[in-house]
Formats: structure tokens, sequence, C-alpha cells
């Protein structure tokens, strides 16, 4: 395969370029499916966030069930969890059925098996005011943050060519650009740590979303100009960022001379015929397939809704079909390869498809790119995604050669994640957790008093109008007897805990697991299984949410008018659409 012209020879690495774990693996246990309920209320809330602005932060994480007795690994079409295709479809159907026309008015879905697509459809419409319906092979969705697993891909291409290394300082590849990480810290900032949400980048979680295509920036002005701080030293902690995603696809094109849109057409979307898919905004016109209408709720029904463009290109603003995106898991499950056409040497999918982050071994964890899903031993990976009014999932299971893409045409409170989980508890793509057993070691209950605290995550933003989600995400863990813990949100979202070895605490009636890291008896880190993009941290004593609750509707304010630096009008009438639909006497307040 050809690639863009003048790449750049890479510098010597300071560590093999193979992925090694951020610290020494035990045994995984048995994490996050939930064989009762969604938390939907908790779910719906960050959903919310992403129908506003963000491109969703991927904490669709599989609380998913799963039936014991799973078929083999290794299961090839006709033999694997889908073996009947026609049954197949037909629970697709059902569940897609259930969801048309309520949570969402087009969806569309593609599900691969060993070598081969065994479904690829489309559901409802794509344009509810030209009737148009969602063709799998044709109509282009928005898929947001899923497109990040395409930015890495690249990287990882450059560095089988070694034009690129994963353990070199980024900076040493911008020599030719504006762009420049400062030195912060002893350690700088590598691929590695972009690849893992392992910066230290103080989040924003906007990924600089606009309403008028003409205010998009080049990728080297904006990385220049909304530049986060480096706020923890790289490598320690996972903290989603947008802003890392775009600085890789821009590492990514430098070192290749060319621009990041260009970088993907040439490596990755030409060589397998991937022909509706783009990073372009706005879409071109001569680019094969129409484009999906985005949609907002209006009572019963949806109102098409106008476009937002995403500045951090990289980190969401990919455009592709259910077609191209099977295509893409092929080459994922295929070893790098569709047919006879390889994009990646199998060593190199083999080494993205390895943990490179671990941030704790009873928890989700993360390879490059992909966060791990569901049951850490499933070998299940992922990433889910949204643009204001779009919103997808994508799932490989390797050890069955499945892959599950799911998309939709607005940004319901119920995410396409439910219906991939629905589709590991049919199939079995994971194994049913065991019920918890308490561990017998003595000091339960000590231990159970030093994990007590609010906490923190650390892909929210702590300062700025946006602090106020964070403020509404803290978690409160206090003691509940015999050595079990009790965690609340400020929403209410109860649940309570068994602790299964020291300091690891199993959900009750779930399959969450919650790992804290102490310290001469403080904790410095909450890992939650079904939180990849993130870990909590302790909340210092004057930000905890019984200070800061008389505050919040001040924080809360200044998040609303946020919105305007955001979107535009566009995401101003969602705002409002939502505001009315509470408040009918508002409506012609503006």
């Amino acid at each position: 395969m050809d690639t863009p012209a003048k790449p750049r020879p890479h510098r010597p690495a300071t560590q093999p370029p193979h992925p090694q774990p951020f610290r020494l693996m035990t045994q995984p246990r048995l994490s996050t499916a939930d064989s009762s309920t969604d938390r939907s209320t908790r779910r719906s809330f960050l959903a919310g966030l992403g129908s506003l602005a963000l491109v969703v932060v991927g904490t669709a994480t599989g609380r998913t069930t799963a039936a014991t007795g799973a078929p083999s690994p290794g299961s090839r079409p006709g033999e694997g969890p889908f073996a009947a295709a026609d049954e197949l479809e037909a629970f697709i159907d059902d569940v897609m059925a259930e969801r048309i026309g309520t949570a969402t008015p087009g969806a569309t879905v593609a599900i691969v098996s060993g070598d081969a697509p065994i479904l690829t459809k489309g559901y409802g419409a794509a344009d509810v005011d030209a009737d148009r319906p969602v063709r799998a092979d044709e109509t282009v969705f928005r898929v947001g943050s899923v497109g990040k697993l395409v930015t890495y891909t690249a990287v990882m291409k450059g560095v089988e060519q070694g034009i690129l290394d994963l353990d070199t300082d980024v900076n040493s590849y911008l020599d030719d650009s504006r762009v420049t990480v400062p030195d912060t810290y002893d350690d700088p900032v590598t691929l590695r740590h972009l690849g893992t949400h392992t910066a230290g980048f103080e989040s924003t979680l906007d990924p600089d979303i606009v309403a008028d295509p003409d205010s998009l920036d080049t990728l080297e002005a904006l990385l220049t100009d909304q530049q986060p701080s480096r706020i923890r030293p790289p490598g320690e902690l996972v903290g989603y960022s947008n802003y890392g995603a775009a600085l890789a696809g821009h590492v990514v094109a430098e070192a290749h001379g060319t621009t990041f849109e260009e970088l993907v057409q040439a490596a990755i979307f030409d060589p397998l015929g991937m022909t509706h898919s783009t990073f372009a905004q706005p879409v071109p016109a001569d680019q094969p397939g129409d484009l999906a209408a985005p949609h907002i709720r209006d009572g019963e029904s949806f109102l098409t809704t106008d476009d937002v463009y995403i500045n951090m290109r990289p980190a969401g603003s990919l455009s592709a079909t259910a077609t191209d995106m099977a295509t893409f898991m092929r080459a994922h499950l295929g070893d790098g390869a569709v047919d006879a056409t390889r994009i990646l040497d199998a060593e190199t999918a083999e080494a993205m498809h390895n943990r490179h982050h671990v941030r704790h071994p009873a928890v989700t964890n993360w390879r490059y790119g992909f966060h791990e899903y569901g049951n850490p031993d499933a070998n299940l990976i992922g990433h889910s995604g949204a643009t204001v009014n779009f919103t997808s999932s994508l799932l490989l299971a390797p050890d069955y050669d499945v892959g599950i893409f799911v998309a939709s045409n607005s940004n319901p409170s119920e995410l396409p994640t439910t219906v991939v989980d629905e589709i590991v508890a049919e199939f079995d793509l994971q194994r049913a957790p065991t019920t918890p057993t308490p561990t017998s070691r003595p000091g339960g209950q000590e231990r159970a008093e030093t994990v007590a605290g609010e906490y923190s995550l650390t892909y929210l933003p702590q300062s700025g109008p946006l602090q106020a989600v964070d403020l509404l995400e803290h978690l409160t863990v206090e003691p509940a007897g015999n050595g079990r813990v009790r965690t609340t949100t400020l929403e209410g979202d109860a649940r309570q805990w068994v602790e299964s070895e020291p300091y690891v605490y199993d959900e009750v009636g779930g399959h969450d697991v919650l790992a804290f890291e102490v310290t001469d008896g403080e904790v410095d880190v909450l890992s939650m299984s079904s939180e990849p993009t993130g870990v909590y941290q302790p909340v210092p004593f004057q930000e905890r949410q019984f200070v800061t609750g008389a505050v919040l509707g001040t924080a809360v304010s200044g998040f609303g008018l946020s919105l305007a630096g955001w979107g535009g009008h566009s995401i101003r009438r969602t705002w409002k659409q939502q505001s009315t639909d509470d408040d009918p006497d508002t409506a012609d307040a503006e």
C-alpha cells in the first residue's frame, strides 16, 4: 500500500515499540455487566451533555448481562454465536422496532462474524422531512468519537512504518508546526499517552463545536489556540481527552507531511474501499451516499435540525455508513487485513489490541485507542461516540471474530450501547459473573471507613462553567456495615458493594467493580469498571457537594450560558426545546 508523500524518519525510541502494561498485571476479575437495568438516570445525564455539545466521552462500558455456557472462542461463521443469520436478523429487527420512532427516528446496524459482514441494515428514517429511509450501504451517519479508532489506527500504521514511535516525545514530530506541548513535567507526552488518554491534559469536554463551517480552523491553529493545561504527569491516570486525540491526528499528519484528512483517506479509507467515509466537514458534495439528517425530539415525534461541526476533527468528525464500518471492523478482526488488502501487519494489529495502560487489574483498562468493555476477562473492546444529534457504538469481540456497530441520528437517553448490550447478552459474548464472595481477610469495616469520602472523575472539568458537570457527577462512598460500602450520586443513584478482596468491591445485584488504591491509609485513586474513561480522585473538603450545593445553581447557569459559545442557534434551539417542554410559559420568552 502506498502512503502519503514526504514521511519523516522517526527519532530513536527510548523504549521498545511494543506496548507494555502500565504496571504489573494480576488476574482480572469479573466486572461491569448489570443483570437488572441500566442506571438510566446517570447515563441520561451524560447523554444529555452529548446532545448539547459534546463528543461523548465513551462512557458506554458494557453493563451487560451474559448467560453461562458461552460458546468456545475462535468460532467462524456458521459455527459461532451467530450461526443462524436469519435468527440474528429477526432478533435485531425486534430490538430496533422497540426504538425506532420512540428513541430515535433512524438507526443503522452492522454485524461482522469471521471474515464477512452477516448483517448490515438500516432502520427508520434518515430524514423525517424528506421521508428518506436509512440504507446501510448509502446513509452516512456522524459517528463522533468512534472515529478516534480510525485516528489511532493511522498512528499504529505510522509506528509500523518506522515513521512514529509510541514512546517518543510528540514534540519531536512537530518541528514544522506551531503546536508545542510544554515541558510542565519531567516526562514528555508521547503517542502512547495520547492513545490511552493518560497525557494529563485538563479536561474541557468541548471538542470546539461550531455551527458555521466557515468557523472551522486549521488543526494546527486549533491545537495551538485551544491547548489545555497539563495538570498531571503523563502515564499516571486516565482522563479522557478530545484534545489528546486531535493532537495524535496532527502528529501523524505532520510526520507524513500531509493533512490529517488526506492521510486517513490514503492509508485507510482508499485501501479498504471505504468510499462513503470522510473526516471532511461539511461532507463534500461529491462524496458518495446521503448524509442522515440530525434530529431532535418534538413531543412524541422528531424534527430535523441544523448540523454542527467539530474543530477537533481527529477526535470526532468522522462520517461513515454501516457498511464502511463493517469493513473497518473486519480489518481489525482480520489481523489488519480485509481479504487481500492489508492496512496493518498482523503484529501491529495485535500490538494495538494489547493492553497499553492498566488503571487497576480488577477493572476495565485501555488498549491502544480502544477501551475494554464489560468483563475484563471477556476480551471485549470498543468505543462509543456522539456529536450533538448523532450517537454510535462499536464493539469488537476478537475471541469470537465478532464486530458490532450501531448508530442513530438523534441523541436519545437510551444510547446505541444499549442495543450492543442486548446483542452481547443474547448471543453470550461474555460469561455471566459469579455471585460476589466476601473476602475472608479481617479488617473489612476499617477498610470501608478508610475509603469513605467524596470522589471526582478525572475526565470532567475542574474549572470554568462546565465545572457544574463535575459537581453533579461526584460520587459519595460511605460504610454500609459488615465491610460493605454504599455509593450515591447527587441524582440519587445508590448502590451497595461487597468487598471481595481488600479494597476491591463488587456491586450487589449487578456486576460493576470498585477498586481503590490506598497508601498509608489514604485513598489515592478509585477506579470503577463502568467508567474506563477516567478514574475518581478524593475531593477536598471545601469542594464537596454539601458545600458546593448552594452554588451549584450558579455553575449550572454558567453551563447554560456557555452553550452560546459552543454551537450558535442550533444548540440553543435544542436547549430551548428542552426548556419549553418543561415550562410552556417560556416558549416565547427569547
